[in-house]
């Protein structure tokens, strides 16, 4: 028996080399894990080698073979569980499991050597100590025994939670590959350690059917479709068993009726016996076939009929959206997936040689860009050059994508799609149609990408037609969208005009007021004088009106002067220290009497604790004036404005902090489409025929310069203005607030003379001329 056990382990061995050397030849891809592979495959020779020397060979009184066995045994299943490890788990936890893995595996060796040498007469390797373990235990056996069996709990845990949260079934099914070939191994072991001849030569023949499906696992990057495999031979069981069956039948009813072949009658009652059992085996094949496809969880699928189906669905879309619904959901239907997309490429200039991938989601919902992808990646050529379907498979582990880059290999994983079609249209790839995992976990076999190529190839012409009737119908907004800006910029040209147009009436009339003053009161000295009556009170108070009308007609010029100054960058700006309290105070006090008189109710808040700013105080006085003066105006007698101060902090290390400054009042209010327009030169809320020459009465107004004046000031400032207001209305007055956003310090781009960039209009800005402060939290932060 030990010259027969002799002869197989040398076979065997022979067999291990070969297959060493068929992996060291063909293992030229992942080296890592071909090496474990090698690995595993040495310690197998070394295994299969103790047998080779004599079993009494001791060492001090104990026989070594058993424990050199397990030994060997140990390390081949520490370097078999290292490349299961290594071939199915994920990447950022693979370190982490093999250190753990070798770990244990090596205090076991460790446990089992101290046990062995303290055990006197350890019964490990011995004939039949299985059985004699559980009768009389021994401390080397037990280790022995403990360590296989978490061993190989481990091993097949590790499998089977690789195979249920795996995400492809491709994956899926080779973790169930190992999980069959570690259970191949564990039954190897345990039949070479035995001790029992006959068991180890069983064993040493599985264990190199093990080593050999190990090297087709770790050399094939696909494995054969283990559940596919199984139902097969179900099938094939089953027609062996219903051939067995009925041919038994035709047996057993053939001598149990003593017919005589050699007469006619005995001739047709066999005929007759063997009809029927034909009769019978025929639907008895057809049901193992069903109950093979309903294990299956599908049912025979036509390419032709599904290819004919499709066309007829998609050809009948004509927009994009509709398209994008119908492919989605009758390639659904069709090829029974949990999901699928329309994948559209776009030429792009924001990543070199590169595509833009965009997913097109059912019901015209578009996701936000997917990602790039590069025109150089092996993806795009099989895609695009070679006008070849793709699994997600193979871009994960097929040697020919090894070379990708992992940012492309994360974009199709993100997508959580199984196979991809490229659409071509003019020898251009245009998009992809992409398919996800089936509703019964089966894998991609060829046929199946080249069902979904050919849905592909039929969808290309008609997305081509839906894109040109999107690009027409884009172009056709687009061109909508820009006569609605050229029809609402022209209104706006022609309101400008009307306000420039305005604007000389009122300025004409501005002028004609104090000149008209000037004339007669200097007609009226010449008359006094001639007459020689102009004493020194009657001179004193006609020189007094003669001052105010000059000072008004000065004040109009010296607006015009600031404006053109403004048109032309050329308005000089003092920057010094300057309290905000001290700018409000100078803008409020000569306004007094007005308010005074027009019995207005002024209040101020929040100056009071302000930081000084960086300040042209003359300017920014004249800034603050020419909008509370505007408030006076447009608020009725015996209405109310309120003055709010309060400081912004800043929200990140690259601003500054601010001060707000709000002025509102419980006037007239403003139209909300002119809340731009009021910082226009020249502009006019209301009818300029209605013009009155009182500076500060109710609706009085001057030419329409104080809040530009005003805008260019605080802008050369580093800061901001804006109005809000609910609208305009002269019975409910609903009132108007203006907000003021000044800097602490002076901003670095701000010079001794102002530049004036042009102000965008709305349609330009693409966006609400309101900066970005809500008014709730400026009401949050007043002080």
């Amino acid at each position: 028996m030990d010259s027969i056990l002799s002869v197989i382990a040398l076979a065997v061995i022979a067999a291990h080399v070969l297959v060493w050397i068929f992996a060291f030849v063909r293992g030229s891809g992942d080296r890592d894990r071909v090496n474990w592979l090698l690995a595993t495959i040495f310690c197998s020779i070394l295994t299969c080698g103790v047998y080779l020397v004599a079993s009494d060979v001791a060492i001090t009184g104990k026989p070594v073979r058993g424990i050199s066995v397990f030994l060997m045994l140990v390390g081949l299943l520490a370097c078999f569980g290292t490349l299961v490890i290594r071939d199915i788990s994920n990447p950022d936890n693979r370190q982490r499991l093999v250190r753990s893995w070798l770990l244990a595996c090596g205090v076991w060796l460790l446990v089992l050597a101290l046990a062995y040498l303290a055990t006197p007469e350890p019964m490990l390797g011995q004939p039949e100590w299985l059985l004699r373990l559980f009768r009389q235990p021994d401390l080397t056996g037990l280790v022995a025994v403990l360590g296989l069996v978490i061993t190989g709990v481990c091993l097949f845990g590790f499998g089977y939670s690789r195979f249920y949260v795996a995400e492809l079934p491709e994956v899926a099914n080779r973790a169930l590959f190992w999980v069959l070939t570690s259970a191949l191994l564990i039954l190897s072991v345990v039949l070479i350690g035995s001790g029992t001849r006959f068991l180890t030569m069983l064993g040493m023949v599985a264990l190199l059917t093990a080593n050999v499906g190990a090297s087709y696992g770790c050399l094939s990057y696909r494995v054969f479709d283990i559940r596919m495999a199984v139902l097969l031979s179900l099938r094939t069981l089953g027609f062996i068993a219903i051939a067995a069956a009925m041919i038994f039948t035709a047996l057993y009813l053939a001598l149990t009726t003593n017919l005589n072949p050699g007469t006619s009658e005995g001739l047709i009652a066999i005929g007759a016996i063997a009809l029927l059992i034909a009769a019978l085996y025929v639907p008895l094949r057809q049901l193992i076939d069903l109950t093979v496809r309903l294990l299956n969880s599908q049912s025979a699928v036509d390419p032709s009929q599904v290819a004919r189906e499709y066309s007829e669905k998609v050809s009948e879309a004509v927009e994009l959206e509709e398209l994008v619904l119908v492919a989605t959901t009758t390639l659904n239907r069709l090829m029974k997936v949990r999901r699928s997309a329309l994948i559209v490429l776009n030429s792009t200039f924001k990543v070199k040689d590169s595509v833009e991938l965009l997913v097109m989601q059912p019901g015209g919902a578009q996701d936000k860009l997917t990602g790039f992808l590069s025109v150089y990646s092996p993806v795009y050529t099989r895609l695009a050059a070679e006008r070849q379907p793709i699994s997600q498979f193979e871009i994960e582990f097929s040697p020919d994508y090894r070379s990708m880059n992992a940012e492309d290999k994360l974009l199709f994983r993100r997508l959580q799609m199984s196979a991809y079609a490229p659409i071509i249209s003019g020898n251009t790839l245009i998009a992809v149609l992409a398919a996800g995992p089936m509703l019964n976990d089966k894998a991609y076999y060829p046929r199946d990408l080249a069902l979904l190529a050919t849905l592909a190839q039929q969808t290309g012409v008609v997305l081509r037609n839906a894109r040109l009737l999107d690009d027409m119908q884009h172009l056709n907004k687009s061109m909508q969208s820009l006569n609605r800006n050229l029809k609402a910029a022209n209104e706006q040209l022609n309101r400008l005009d009307s306000v420039k147009t305005d604007f000389v009436t009122i300025a004409s009339h501005e002028l004609r007021t104090p000149l008209a003053q000037l004339r007669g009161y200097t007609d009226i000295i010449d008359a006094l004088n001639d007459q020689g009556m102009l004493d020194q009170e009657q001179t004193t108070g006609l020189v007094g009106n003669l001052r105010k009308a000059t000072e008004r007609m000065e004040e109009l010029i010296s607006a015009m002067l600031d404006v053109s100054q403004i048109d032309v960058n050329a308005m000089d700006l003092r920057f010094t220290d300057t309290p905000p309290e001290s700018v409000l105070r100078m803008a409020i006090e000569p306004l007094t009497d007005a308010i005074k008189q027009r019995k207005l109710t002024l209040s101020a808040r929040g100056l009071r604790g302000l930081p000084n700013i960086q300040a042209d105080l003359p300017r920014l006085v004249q800034a603050f004036r020419n909008i509370i003066v505007n408030a006076i105006k447009f608020t009725p007698d015996g209405g109310r404005i309120d003055i709010v101060a309060s400081l912004q902090g800043a929200s990140n290390g690259n601003e500054v902090d601010q001060v707000l400054v709000e002025i509102s009042d419980t006037g007239v209010g403003i139209d909300r489409k002119n809340l731009e327009l009021v910082f226009k030169k020249f502009f006019r809320t209301y009818d300029p025929s209605l013009h009155s020459t009182g500076t500060y009465k109710f609706l009085g107004a001057g030419p329409g310069l104080g809040l530009t004046i005003a805008k260019g000031v605080i802008e050369g400032h580093g800061g901001r203005i804006w109005v809000e207001s609910p609208g305009h209305n002269m019975d409910t007055f609903p009132g108007t607030t203006f907000f003021i956003l000044l800097p602490v310090s002076t901003p670095e781009n701000a010079k001794r003379s102002m530049t004036f960039e042009p102000e965008p209009t709305s349609s330009e800005r693409g966006t609400d001329p309101k900066p970005p402060i809500e008014r709730d939290q400026l009401i949050g932060t007043r002080q």
